[in-house]
């Protein structure tokens, strides 16, 4: 899975936005405001990953249990497909 391309993410009043741009902005509206794990995650979708990856990835990133790491994953997850931002194959 990946982000769908076209998004770029710009510091608007101290917080990380996600914004539609090009083919992206044509078809998907609103932007998606981000906390640090979410830019964590945002960065690395922009290459092919995993669901396992990306708990691997908040492992290794935060002092938290596979737990909390994997329901972090799957909420971000759950955002991203509602908003059609997500790329599954």
């Amino acid at each position: 899975m990946h982000i769908v391309p076209g998004f770029i993410l710009r510091e608007v009043a101290g917080e990380i936005i996600a914004i539609p741009s090009g083919e992206a902005a044509a078809s998907l509206s609103g932007l998606v405001a981000l906390n640090s794990s979410g830019k964590l995650l945002f960065d690395l979708l922009q290459s092919e990953q995993t669901e396992q990856s990306l708990t691997q990835a908040m492992l290794e990133a935060y002092d938290i249990d596979c737990a909390t790491a994997q329901a972090d994953v799957q909420e971000f997850l759950e955002v991203f497909r509602k908003s059609g931002i997500l790329v599954e194959d």
